[in-house]
């Protein structure tokens, strides 16, 4: 998030009171291009599915105990 927003401020900008907080980041829209957005929702989609397996991982090591 932060390096979105550090490389493209008038694209994307902090939540106020969500910033860091299960990922919330605003984008305008029409600031940005069809490359900038796919590569926001991919960097975005990419986090989500590496929480989502170390999440299982954690659950499954908790249950074999």
């Amino acid at each position: 998030q932060a390096d979105f927003v550090a490389e493209q401020p008038d694209v994307f900008l902090p939540i106020a009171g969500g910033w860091g907080r299960m990922g919330m980041t605003h984008i305008r829209l029409a600031a940005a291009s069809k490359d900038v957005l796919t590569g926001a929702l991919e960097a975005a989609w990419r986090l989500r599915v590496q929480t989502n397996a170390k999440t299982k991982n954690q659950k499954r090591s908790k249950t074999a105990k």
